[in-house]
Parts: structure tokens; C-alpha cells; sequence
């Protein structure tokens, strides 16, 4: 895997005036060893927001002082890349990296499974718990979140208003069951002394799914409409119950970060600024899989240019021409990277979240793109020059 440019590099006679033809623009690089080496060795991998400095960084004289690293013996030729300084870059690092240190990537790049809430289908009597782990299993996945923490908080809240199990233990329905502290405050229907039947279990479990795969907008419904036809039937004080459970409602769904969704149902467009002067780089996520990058340009000085909406119609068709549409769970390590750009504190781009069953507004993306590029759609914070 070659990146897009290449230069020759002599330890022994580069000079300070060497560096100069590099760009001081963001970008990926790597260091490859000298051709003298017996059993060439996998090259440096890094990015960087000014490769001129960082590459001067790397490969100026070695000071005897210094416990700073420096790669001038070690280098023989340079390779870089110029990138978006977000998603982009993490993207060709993640691909560089796999394919030189395929055993080590993820430990090299300190990837994890990003935390999920899981809804374990396939267990008789299934609950909602944060996991870590990712499997084909017939599971409901939901998620990414940012940490734990956040997990934990946002489940606990929402499935106060449902009544399926807390506990971890593998139930075996047992009338003697002493039951738990949720039976006892009729927050649980009880399974595990047979207080409900298999079948009505069941029917809150596709509650909980429904509440979940819809963005919680099920439950909202329906208490709106319970709230209505207790108006209508002059039940003010069980309409002002209703009301308030509705409130809380909305206050538990504004715990749920905008990225968290059904996997099946990630969909969506991070636009980011791009590696070229009025160029925004775009990435496909569908069903949690990342695709792309493609690069469209905002530039209005060019001879007949096509109309945006027709520009990113065909990109994003192209990222999906020879796809497969995604039947199973993502990757991993997508959802990862995804998660780790969307929830940094110096994130640069906006992502829009997509209906799978809808078209993709172009209009809307295109104001997004141009926010993006006027610098009102990323953050003003910048993270280490890693």
C-alpha cells in the first residue's frame, strides 16, 4: 500500500533546506527504512496538522542530549499523504497500519469495541445490558455511546418505563423464588417466580425494541394519545400523571446521543474539511460500515460546473457501486473509529444522520457542507500533533 507521494532521504548529506519542499498542511506519512537493511523492517507510521515540522522533527541531526525520537539513520524514503484532519486522517492511518502490522493494529492504534447496549433476543427471558462485546447472535445492538457511564445512565432511565428483568442471573421460573427488590415495587413483571407468562414477556421485550429502534417515539405516542383521551374524558388528574410521564420521557431521550441507534439502522454522511483548499471530504456509513472517503469541491471558479446536488448525488452512489448492502453487524473497528471522531472533544466536521427509508436530502447536505468549510461546523478546540 503506497501513499500518494514519494522523496528519497539521506541521513548523511539532507540538509535543514530539505524540509522545505514539504507542505505545512495535515497529512499522513510513513518512513521506510534503507535499502542497505538486511530484512527491511514494516516503516514509521504517523500523522500529523504540519508534516514540514514533524518530518524536521523526526529527521534533524540527532543532538546527544536529546531522549527525543529521531529516525534519520534509520530512514532510506518518505511517503505522505495529504488528508482532512479528522476521520480522513484516522481512516488512512487505520488502513496503513493493518496492512503493515496486520497482528498488531489494534493494539497499536488502542482500538476497543465501542460500548453498546444489547438486548439479548435469544435468551427466554432477555434484558438490557452495556456490553463491549459484538457477535452475530440474533441480538438488538444499539449504541455506539461515548463510555459506560453514559450507557449505564441512559438504560437505567429509559427502562423505568418498562418492566422487563435487571437482574443477571439465568432464570429457571420457580414459584418459591424469592423475587427481587424491582417485583417488589411492581418495576419488573417477575419471571423468576412466574408472575407473567412467557407471551406477555415477550410483548415488553418488543416494547423495549421498539422503543429503541424508534428513538423512543413509540412510547411518546402512545402517551400522548393516552393523555388525550383522558382530556376528553374530563380525567384531568390522570391526564396531569400522563404529562409529566411524558416529560420525563423527553428528559431520558435527551440523554441519548444522536449517534446512537439500532446498527441496523446507522446511517448517515460525515462531512469534514478536505485535504484541498475549498474541498470537503465525505464518508458513506450505512448500517454502522464505513465507506469512502470521496472529495467534492465547493470551488465556484471553474468553466460549466455541474450543479452540487448532481456532484454528490453520483459520489455517493459511487461509494455504494460493488458494495454489498449490509445483511449482518458491521465491522467493529468502523464503528470504533466512528465513535472515536464523533464523540472527541476537538472533532472537526458534522455528521447527518440518515432514515434509511427516505432519500438524502441533497439540500440540506449541501448547507452542511458549506458550514463545514466556512469553519462554523467544527470545533474550535485542536487536539496534539500526534
Amino acid at each position: 500500500m503506497k501513499l500518494q507521494n514519494a522523496a528519497p532521504f539521506d541521513g548523511r548529506t539532507a540538509s535543514e533546506t530539505f524540509f522545505d519542499s514539504f507542505p505545512t498542511r495535515p497529512a499522513v506519512f510513513a518512513l521506510f527504512g534503507g535499502r542497505e537493511s538486511p530484512a527491511p523492517s514494516p516503516p514509521y507510521l504517523g500523522r500529523t496538522r504540519n508534516l514540514r515540522r514533524r518530518l524536521a522533527r523526526l529527521l534533524r541531526p540527532a543532538r546527544s542530549d536529546s531522549r527525543m525520537l529521531n529516525l534519520r539513520e534509520f530512514t532510506g524514503r518518505i511517503e505522505y499523504q495529504l488528508v482532512g484532519p479528522g476521520l480522513e486522517a484516522s481512516w488512512l492511518v487505520y488502513k496503513l497500519q493493518r496492512h503493515y502490522y496486520p497482528r498488531q493494529y489494534r493494539q497499536r492504534l488502542r482500538l476497543r469495541t465501542p460500548v453498546l447496549l444489547k438486548l439479548n433476543l435469544r435468551n427466554r427471558f432477555p434484558r438490557c445490558y452495556p456490553t463491549r462485546r459484538l457477535a452475530a447472535d440474533g441480538s438488538l445492538y444499539y449504541g455506539p455511546f461515548p463510555s459506560r457511564a453514559a450507557a449505564e445512565h441512559f438504560s437505567a432511565e429509559f427502562l423505568s418505563f418498562f418492566k422487563i428483568r435487571r437482574c443477571v442471573e439465568e432464570l429457571d421460573p420457580d414459584p418459591v423464588h424469592p423475587g427481587c427488590i424491582y417485583s417488589q415495587m411492581q418495576m419488573c413483571l417477575a419471571p423468576c417466580f412466574r408472575g407473567c407468562t412467557d407471551e406477555a414477556y415477550q410483548q415488553e421485550v418488543g416494547r423495549v425494541a421498539d422503543f429503541l429502534g424508534g428513538g423512543g417515539q413509540t412510547l411518546l405516542r402512545a402517551l400522548e394519545a393516552e393523555r388525550a383521551q383522558a382530556a376528553e374524558a374530563l380525567e384531568f388528574e390522570r391526564a396531569g400523571i400522563i404529562h409529566r410521564k411524558l416529560e420525563k420521557v423527553h428528559t431520558v431521550l435527551r440523554l441519548k446521543p444522536e449517534l446512537a441507534r439500532d446498527l441496523h439502522d446507522l446511517h448517515g454522511v460525515v462531512v469534514e474539511p478536505g485535504a484541498e483548499a475549498q474541498n470537503v471530504a465525505l464518508f458513506r456509513v450505512c448500517a454502522g460500515e464505513l465507506r469512502g472517503p470521496v472529495a467534492l469541491s465547493l470551488d465556484e471558479n471553474v468553466p460549466s460546473p455541474l450543479p452540487l446536488d448532481r456532484q454528490l448525488r453520483t459520489l455517493l452512489d459511487s461509494l455504494d457501486e460493488g458494495s454489498t448492502p449490509p445483511t449482518g453487524l458491521p465491522p467493529w473497528e468502523h464503528l470504533s473509529l466512528l465513535a472515536r471522531w464523533y464523540y472527541s472533544s476537538f472533532r472537526e466536521g458534522e455528521l447527518l444522520m440518515l432514515d434509511p427509508a427516505r432519500d438524502i436530502p441533497y439540500a440540506r447536505l449541501i448547507r452542511l457542507c458549506r458550514k463545514v468549510l466556512e469553519g462554523e461546523g467544527t470545533s474550535k478546540e485542536r487536539g496534539p500533533d500526534l
